[in-house]
């Protein structure tokens, strides 16, 4: 689960709770962020993608399953069906990210795609973020990515980045779409980037080995020389997307800033950094 360690309020846990005991409350309408690109999870802490291929429908990452019904009726709002739904792409078995896939699979028949290294959080719901305190049912992913093999659907070709660090088998992604005017736009998400499971804490309970830190600085460090248009954050306590969604126009798409991608991650690797020095006492 994504920590709230990017200055906002509250913490993942409270975050959490209010997600799924009360998801009303943070409930929001989805708004496009790139050509047939929406940000369509329908709550307003973390996030979900919905690309349309033209060929059927791409969904990255399900929310909590408390927060799916939110989820459908902004699918209802785009004038889409679940069963345009055929590919499912998760981050990461956390379960703000994983809660809905078996409720979503199940209705859209679509298949679920999950990083091989997170298959060990499966039945483990210490691992997932859950510890039985909200509904989460088990899914089996039906493919496993492959960094070598590009997902393609309808005109979408996704390219997937293994990112070990949040989680061993954390799943970043990116994918070029097309304005009317020709321009390609290369949007791009980091699969996850809390620091919560960073500190030597979390790998001493949850048993994961402390290297994954080193491998999520290793990951920040190389997608940072990566260039994105369009930048897609998991949480949206990462890089500001809520405030820009009422100016987006047919003329102005405020999403389009490339140097949010290499501001967001540089950002991470000073906090991730700074963690590391408190902890070693230098």
């Amino acid at each position: 689960m994504d920590g709230n360690d990017s200055g906002g309020p509250g913490n993942p846990y409270d975050l959490l709770d209010r997600a799924t005991r009360r998801p009303w409350e943070g409930y929001i309408p989805p708004f496009r962020m790139a050509p047939g690109v929406f940000y369509i999870s329908g709550n307003d802490w973390v996030g979900a993608y919905l690309i349309d291929t033209g060929d059927g429908l791409v969904l990255i990452d399900t929310g909590m399953h408390e927060t799916v019904y939110l989820l459908l009726e902004n699918l209802r709002r785009l004038r889409f069906s679940p069963t345009d739904i055929k590919k499912i792409l998760v981050s990461h078995a956390h379960i703000d990210h994983i809660g809905g896939a078996r409720t979503l699979k199940e209705l859209t028949g679509a298949k679920v795609y999950l990083g091989e290294r997170d298959l060990i959080f499966l039945g483990r719901p210490d691992l997932l973020g859950d510890e039985g305190k909200h509904t989460c049912g088990s899914v089996e992913p039906d493919e496993l990515y492959s960094d070598a093999e590009p997902i393609r659907q309808g005109a979408i070709e996704i390219r997937t980045v293994s990112t070990p660090g949040h989680t061993p088998g954390c799943t970043s992604f990116f994918f070029e779409v097309v304005e009317k005017g020709g321009r390609r736009l290369r949007c791009g998400m980091h699969g996850g980037v809390g620091l919560n499971t960073m500190t030597s804490e979390y790998f001493a309970t949850s048993g994961l080995p402390i290297g994954l830190r080193d491998e999520f600085i290793a990951n920040l460090e190389r997608l940072d020389r990566m260039e994105v248009d369009v930048c897609m954050p998991s949480h949206t306590n990462q890089v500001e997307i809520l405030a820009l969604r009422e100016r987006i126009t047919e003329d102005n798409n405020p999403y389009i800033n490339p140097s949010v991608w290499h501001e967001f991650l540089r950002d991470r690797l000073g906090k991730v950094r700074a963690l590391v020095e408190r902890e070693l006492g230098t």
